[in-house]
């Protein structure tokens, strides 16, 4: 026996369309937690390199990053683990763009981390445009605002590096990921905590 496939007449296409993007915007509920994470990590190993670098002259300054990692990996790992346990969230497309936006952030950032340290280049301004994509296409897929200004500031301060030394750069990325990330992300935990009240 063969399947019928039902055709549709226009308002029922609208209206399973619609019912995909509600399911959609239901199942993406954003709180900040990944950018608060990783906006506070950054920022301290910002202010960390600096004065390790600048201030004491310790030549080990660049182990400020490999503490945020060692931190900020399995904190993300443990906040998703327990958040999928608690929450079973249908899959669909929105979800899944905005998986693959962080998991292709991800790839391309390990390969400019590599790429610049092989070539003895600052990477904060790759970094920055690298971050500023991200976050403007995960703006775009919320449909939040504030994370589009973010990614805008991201740019600026990727642009600001043009003019700036590697010590520098490091102040411009704490601001930028205060601009881009501490505040997007501290509005996306008001906005998820009111919308659970």
């Amino acid at each position: 026996m063969e399947n019928e496939e039902k055709v549709l007449n226009p308002l029922e296409s609208l209206r399973v369309i619609r019912e995909t993007i509600d399911l959609a915007k239901s199942s993406l509920r954003e709180n900040g937690f990944h950018y608060l994470l990783w906006g506070w990590l950054v920022v301290l190993a910002c202010i960390a390199d600096y004065y390790l670098g600048v201030v004491l002259q310790y030549p080990g300054h660049y182990l400020a990053w490999m503490g945020m990692a060692a931190i900020g990996g399995p904190a993300a790992l443990v906040y998703e683990w327990r958040r999928e346990k608690k929450h079973a969230v249908p899959a669909n497309m929105v979800r899944d763009w905005y998986g693959r936006v962080w998991l292709a952030f991800g790839v391309s950032l390990f390969l400019v981390l590599v790429l610049t340290i092989r070539a003895h280049v600052s990477p904060i301004p790759f970094v920055l445009v690298l971050v500023g994509f991200a976050t403007f296409v995960s703006g775009s897929l919320l449909r939040f605002k504030p994370l589009l200004y973010g990614a805008a500031a991201m740019w600026i301060g990727a642009a600001a590096c043009l003019a700036l030394g590697y010590r520098e750069h490091l102040l411009i990325q704490a601001l930028a990921t205060v601009a881009g990330y501490l505040i997007p992300g501290y509005l996306l935990n008001v906005k998820a905590r009111s919308s659970h009240v």
